[in-house]
């Protein structure tokens, strides 16, 4: 009996709830009664129509992150100033009387508004981020609001069409879309189940057109590859839909019965300078004519996917928008094998909506005070707040102008609690550290953002006890300040989860429970068929102006130094957000090189392998030159999310301007200028 019990399994739904596009769901093999490695197999689902059976590259090692020898296990103190992973361990009702006792002192001496929760998407589930808003919508405290990728995008498509989310992402494979755009969008690293329906459309004969400022891998299976420099996607626009007007190629009845405002489209994209475009966007005229043309010829059978990159700019809500007018014009939308593609995350709020009021209990006359993610670092250097709570983030990898974000973590008036699975860059700056869960080990909901829908994760046990999920600790921590009998906190993580689903229809219920997940669309829906939007009056809103902005920024870029470049910085493909170095350390070395073309390199009298110093008004580092054959001359490429504390500031947000997207919504990643100066060794 004893032996049966040691070996029996347990099956269990889950869903990586890593901050990507594809939100894998997987069969878990648990060994509850194991000792420490409980989960022994993740197997992605085979049926699941987008996922397809397969992880990507970052965690198709899930175990050896799980149950990495590194991983948190008990809580820890700081031991030495801030700035350095100096800790000791102690027990967990002592760390949760000290968290308690601080709060206390800091609602009586300030008030509960000098607490500040700041929180992201580390972990993606709905119970993850949004439970521990019980304990501080209660206490009356501050939260952080909004995001630092996408919202400028959304919110540029949301001015046109009342949402940002039109086009069921399944029409890549219908047959109708023989043209198939990719703009901005690194699908072969990034959106690798993308990746796979865009490789069925080509085999399906599909024509592949790839836009990007990056030759990225996707790139060398398209017809034809377009790479404008970083930024000027809007004049390339500008560009297109000169050329589809002056030929009489767009859809004059489209824009007639269904776009207010099609006539100042009409009127500013007639107004170009072709030649000083070109020049300026760095595209050849005859690749750009091809492209035009095939627009032309497949027009109501092209469909376009936008990657969030092309937004990361200071008017990246308005570059994408402009992108977008190209599909308008062509009356692309509302029909199979048509649309635009972003984020689709707005196609499920009809059923989140419930869900996310009964998961954080936030009432309108809850007393909540919300700062923008994006500006955390000036938020704390304001001196407003004296205690600070961060889960399912690291701000100090994640956030532009590192400089600033560090200086403010690292005031002593402020006391930092951090949860986490791992030491990384943030905790630095904690006072106070809480070993966290993994999803697998929590019972949570995921909404995808790529596929509409809905999935599970069913908990395993945890083989740490003092690792707790974001709710447990908060719930912990409400009965240390006296919450403990508050219906708010009675709830365990399995019954909110269970709450969550009696709100759900039956169908996404029943789907989640027998299958692990529900897609919200069947491969052949056409979103918007009846081209009826959310708008105030249910037409496309295209008022202008279009494309007067950006000028100065484009001057600067234009007239730049010799030795001064535009900094663009994606993620690695075997890292995401600052995670997963633990499992991938074999690429770590890449987050100290900054890559350049090779002209680039050859003008600054460089080699490969030197070691050079990169500045600008943010602050300096040095790095490693490589050659890069994906930049064109006057970008360099340095990868985003350095996952381990590194001695000295290889963190490329150290150079990431402090001003967001125009909208205050989002970063703009990828507008910094910055200057290398080759370091003479002093042996030469």
């Amino acid at each position: 009996m004893d032996v049966e019990k040691k070996i029996s399994k347990k099956i269990r739904f889950g869903t990586c709830t890593k901050d990507c596009y594809g939100s894998c769901v997987f069969l878990g093999e648990w060994s509850d009664n194991a000792p420490e490695y409980k989960l022994i197999s993740a197997v992605p689902l085979k049926n699941h129509p987008f996922t397809q059976g397969f992880f990507c590259q970052k965690l198709n090692r899930r175990q050896d992150l799980i149950y990495h020898p590194k991983r948190l296990k008990k809580p820890l103190i700081r031991t030495e100033p801030k700035g350095k992973n100096s800790f000791n361990s102690i027990h967990l009702k002592e760390a949760l009387n000290i968290v308690a006792e601080k709060l206390k002192d800091v609602k009586k001496k300030y008030s509960s508004t000098a607490i500040l929760a700041a929180y992201f998407a580390g972990n993606s589930g709905l119970i993850s981020m949004y439970s521990p808003l019980r304990f501080f919508g209660k206490l009356g405290a501050t939260v952080t609001s909004g995001g630092i990728c996408n919202e400028g995008g959304c919110a540029g498509l949301s001015k046109l069409f009342g949402t940002y989310s039109t086009t069921n992402p399944f029409q890549l494979i219908n047959k109708n879309a023989r043209l198939i755009v990719v703009w901005g969008s690194n699908l072969s690293e990034t959106n690798i189940h993308a990746y796979l329906l865009v490789k069925k459309a080509l085999r399906d004969n599909a024509i592949l057109v790839v836009v990007d400022s990056r030759r990225t891998r996707i790139a060398e299976d398209a017809h034809i590859f377009l790479q404008p420099y970083p930024g000027t996607e809007h004049l390339l626009s500008k560009l297109i839909l000169y050329q589809l007007i002056t030929q009489y190629a767009y859809d004059e009845s489209f824009l007639k019965e269904y776009v207010d405002g099609y006539n100042s489209i009409i009127s500013e994209a007639i107004q170009v300078d072709e030649k000083k475009i070109l020049s300026q966007i760095g595209v050849d005229s005859q690749t750009l004519h091809d492209f035009i043309n095939l627009l032309i010829e497949l027009k109501h059978h092209t469909i376009f996917n936008i990657g969030y990159g092309v937004q990361k700019d200071f008017y990246g809500g308005r570059i994408v928008k402009a992108i977008t007018l190209i599909q308008i014009l062509l009356g692309n939308f509302g029909k199979p094998g048509t649309g635009l593609i972003y984020s689709q995350s707005d196609f499920n709020k009809a059923f989140l909506r419930p869900l996310l009021d009964y998961i954080t209990k936030i009432t309108p006359e809850s007393l909540i005070k919300k700062i923008p993610i994006i500006k955390l670092g000036s938020a704390l250097d304001s001196g407003d707040y004296k205690m600070l709570f961060i889960y399912n983030f690291n701000p100090a990898s994640s956030l532009p102008n590192q400089n600033q974000v560090r200086k403010a973590l690292s005031q002593n008036d402020i006391f930092i609690v951090m949860q986490d699975q791992f030491l990384n860059e943030t905790t630095k700056y904690a006072d106070i550290v809480i070993p966290a869960k993994f999803d697998v080990e929590s019972h949570d909901l995921v909404s995808p953002y790529y596929i509409p829908g809905l999935s599970i994760n069913q908990a395993g046990p945890c083989p740490y006890p003092d690792c707790m999920s974001n709710y447990e600790f908060f719930q912990k921590l409400a009965y240390k300040i006296g919450w403990e009998n508050s219906p708010t906190f009675q709830d365990t993580d399995e019954l909110i989860l269970q709450g969550c689903l009696n709100l759900l229809p039956i169908k996404i219920r029943e789907d989640i429970r027998i299958k692990g997940y529900h897609i919200l669309f069947e491969k052949n829906y056409v979103p918007f068929k009846n081209l009826y939007f959310p708008t105030p009056n249910g037409r496309i809103q295209a008022h202008g102006p279009h494309f007067e902005f950006g000028k100065q920024e484009l001057e600067r870029r234009l007239n730049r130094n010799k030795n001064e470049f535009l900094l663009i910085t994606p993620s690695h493909v075997y890292f995401l957000h600052s995670q997963l170095g633990q499992i991938h350390p074999r690429y770590l070395e890449v987050f100290h090189k900054i890559f350049l073309n090779q002209d680039d390199i050859n003008a600054l009298d460089l080699k490969v392998g030197n070691e050079v110093k990169v500045s600008n008004e943010y602050g300096s580092s040095k790095y490693i030159i490589s050659e890069s054959k994906v930049v064109k001359p006057g970008v360099a490429l340095i990868f985003s999310g350095t996952p381990f504390p590194f001695s000295g500031n290889s963190n490329v947000n150290l150079f990431t301007p402090d001003r967001p997207e125009e909208l205050g919504l989002s970063g703009a990643y990828n507008s910094a200028l910055i200057k290398i100066y080759k370091i003479i060794s002093n042996n030469k």
